[in-house]
């Protein structure tokens, strides 16, 4: 009997074991996924900024 404990102990520690590194790695997952999609927003940001600002530089020149 006490051999049948241990050895569903020993079951259920190592499912526990896979399951938290299931969620581990898919946690990162999400998480590397979100930095990258935030790094390609800020860059297109800066982009759109950088070419707001030529074209007012270009209005201001026209202005003159």
């Amino acid at each position: 009997m006490e051999r049948r404990i241990e050895e569903e102990r020993a079951r259920i520690e190592a499912e526990y074991r896979r399951v938290l590194r299931t969620s581990v790695e898919f946690e990162r997952k999400i998480r590397d996924s979100w930095r990258r999609k935030c790094r390609a927003k800020n860059e297109r940001i800066a982009e759109l900024e950088a070419r707001v600002a030529e074209l007012e530089r270009r209005l201001k020149e026209a202005g003159r």
